[in-house]
């Protein structure tokens, strides 16, 4: 704020002093490629024998030398002029990259700091006021001069002239950015305060960010920011940061305004350099680039992106509205001022102090009076929208009453329904713990009336799940079936709601659609109920003979000799197989080999005792496992099995068992 009033008032005092005093520019320029070796602290370069060294090569402005050829070191000369000035200094607008001044072979000024091999490190664009004592006239001014960027040597303005009158070219040269820089900031306040009145605020956040971003490029190239601060390397960060995210918000103002011509155009637009932002920053921070060298790679980045925007504008200018159009002119107008100020940056054409804040004033107030207008006319449009809406739910709330009842009424089906399927899921929680089919048909019985309370429920269950749903006649309504794996769907459970008809109808089909959809339910627990209890018995049940399998007897062996050893008791082990069984197999067929199979496994079934296991080996073979006999038992009991086996069975392979083999343990 002070600086800004310090400029209001001396800048008619400053344009008057500016026209006055004396200010020459410095011209008759030399260069010299490489870098002067020192003797004594003092450059070779500098001493009376070098004047007129072969090597110094006249240029007329010290910044494009010829035959750079990657060099990156270079000393220039010029002689001062004879003139008088009270306080003389050179002013300089900007050096690429750092510097050494000697008037004569003293080193009088220094910016950047220079290593053993004559190199360093960027350290930013700031101005550059060299003092001069009284005698310089007719002295000659060397700069040694380090740059591994794209430009090399002295930008800008080279003047001999007052300190004062250098002080108050910067403020002249100042004043209109920072003015302009302060309007920027303000129209950014207005932005978002405007985007905080609105639901859909992209329009004024966008020009929100785009005018802190031109503000903050203008404060961190303004001249006179200098005077308060000498930060000079923040000072190009915050107008490298500023300037490289300009295209940013003017992808995103045009992605706003032309949504349905662009698609996604702008939008990737932005992306890219928001991508390029990020880029320049993570690599600067860890110094694997410094910023300079990302200012020409922008510039191209941006001229491709502006060619597009211009172009994409132009193509689709006819069928745009006037507040579009008025957006695209003033977005075309400033990328022609980016343009020019590119082409003078880069040294296409010679140097001026080109007013581009102004092409961003420009674009920034048409901005504000496009969206102030687009706002107003929203207001209005949702004056319109709410005189109209009040209108509408004024005729909608008596429709709305009608429908309280309905609603109460739904809630209360909801809640009764929600009651029923917590009671189910209790159900089917407690029948999925259950061992056997039979086990849960009896909770069932118990226990579906519970989940259908207060309604009264008739339960029946088909204890020999016989297949009646073709062709059976069953009196309850409701179905409950499984799936049996040899028959198929099988009736399981039959059920009736006695008092579902004294509901009203709207209630009675919520409840039937539960009903069908608990059904469902209930089939699935039941049929893994009913898989998990077949697939049980599968595993230790031969499938053809009923018998128990080699697997069963494994466990039953371990089993039944612990536990005789443990209580004493005697146990017996028969082992016998159908002899001939192979040729008989062959002969007649696996049909007749796996009756004759069966047959001998229903004469073991029938001859043992209950407490015994007779079990199929393998193939013909089987054995029976006898806990609690002796060894004779076991020699009656088989010698009896063989007698009933040749007087019955004539027609088995080899007239069925011949001979048991036995181990006793007494």
């Amino acid at each position: 704020m002070r600086l800004l009033l310090l400029i209001i008032l001396l800048v008619p005092h400053t344009i008057l002093f500016a026209a006055t005093s004396e200010q020459i520019d410095l011209e008759n320029w030399q260069y010299r490629w490489g870098d002067s070796p020192f003797l004594d602290g003092k450059p070779i370069w500098t001493m009376p024998d070098q004047e007129n060294h072969d090597d110094w090569q006249s240029i007329p402005n010290p910044l494009y030398p010829p035959d750079r050829q990657d060099r990156e070191n270079i000393w220039y000369r010029t002689t001062l002029p004879d003139i008088k000035l009270v306080d003389p200094v050179v002013f300089i607008s900007s050096i690429d990259l750092i510097a050494e001044v000697y008037l004569d072979q003293q080193l009088i000024y220094r910016f950047g700091e220079f290593d053993a091999e004559g190199k360093g490190d960027y350290a930013g664009w700031p101005w550059h006021i060299i003092g001069l004592p009284d005698d310089f006239a007719g002295r000659t001014l060397y700069f040694r001069v380090y740059s591994d960027y794209t430009d090399i040597g002295l930008w800008g303005e080279k003047k001999l002239l007052e300190r004062s009158a250098a002080l108050l070219n910067i403020l002249n040269n100042s004043h209109s950015d920072l003015v302009i820089s302060a309007f920027f900031f303000f129209i950014a306040l207005i932005a978002f305060a405007f985007s905080a009145m609105r639901g859909d605020n992209r329009e004024f956040i966008y020009l929100g960010l785009f005018s802190l971003a031109s503000a903050g490029n203008l404060l961190g190239e303004s001249q006179a920011l200098q005077l308060l601060i000498y930060a000079p390397l923040a000072k190009t960060y915050v107008a490298a940061i500023s300037y490289f995210s300009i295209p940013i918000f003017i992808a995103l103002i045009l992605n706003y305004w032309l949504d349905v011509q662009s698609g996604k155009l702008m939008l990737r637009i932005a992306q890219m350099h928001m991508l390029y932002v990020l880029l320049c920053l993570v690599l600067t921070l860890f110094s694997a680039w410094h910023l300079a060298y990302f200012y020409p790679v922008f510039d191209m980045l941006f001229v491709i992106t502006l060619v597009v925007m211009l172009w994409f504008c132009i193509r689709h200018f006819t069928v745009m509205n006037t507040e579009q159009r008025l957006v695209m002119g003033a977005f075309g107008l400033y990328a022609i001022f980016f343009l020019i100020d590119m082409i003078i940056a880069h040294g296409l054409v010679p140097w001026v102090n080109f007013p581009l804040a102004f092409g961003g004033l420009i674009f920034a107030l048409i901005l504000v009076v496009v969206s102030l207008r687009h706002y107003r006319q929203i207001q209005q449009s949702l004056k319109e929208l709410n005189v109209l809406l009040e209108k509408r739910v004024s005729e909608r709330t008596a429709t709305l009453q009608n429908y309280v009842l309905l609603e109460q009424q739904r809630a209360n089906q909801l809640a009764l329904i929600n009651d029923f399927s917590l009671r189910l899921e209790t159900l089917i929680s407690r029948l999925q713990t259950t061992q056997s089919l039979q086990q849960a048909g009896k909770m069932i019985c118990q226990d579906l009336h519970s989940v259908f309370a207060p309604k009264q429920l008739h339960v029946e269950i088909i204890n020999d799940l016989a297949d009646l749903s073709p062709n059976g006649v069953l009196n309850n309504k409701y179905h409950i079936e499984i799936d049996d794996l040899q028959r198929g769907k099988q009736t399981f459970v039959t059920f009736e709601l006695l008092d579902l008809s004294t509901e009203i109808s709207e209630t009675r089909d919520v409840i039937e659609q539960f009903i069908f959809r608990a059904i469902d339910r209930l089939s699935v627990t039941l049929s893994g109920i009913k898989l998990r209890e077949d697939l049980h018995i599968m595993s230790f049940e031969d499938a053809l003979t009923g018998l128990k399998n080699r697997r069963y007897f494994d466990d039953a062996l371990q089993r039944e000799l612990q536990l005789a050893e443990r209580y004493h008791q005697p146990i017996s082990l028969l082992i016998c197989d159908i002899d001939h069984f192979k040729q008989f197999n062959d002969r007649f067929g696996h049909e007749a080999g796996d009756l004759a199979l069966s047959i001998v496994a229903s004469l073991m079934l029938e001859h043992f005792r209950e407490t015994d296991i007779p079990c199929r080996y393998g193939g013909e073979e089987f054995v029976i496992l006898m806990p609690a006999a002796h060894t004779q038992d076991a020699l009656d009991r088989a010698n009896t099995l063989l007698e009933k086996n040749c007087c019955e069975n004539d027609c088995l392979p080899g007239n069925g068992i011949r001979q048991f083999d036995y181990l006793g343990w007494d």
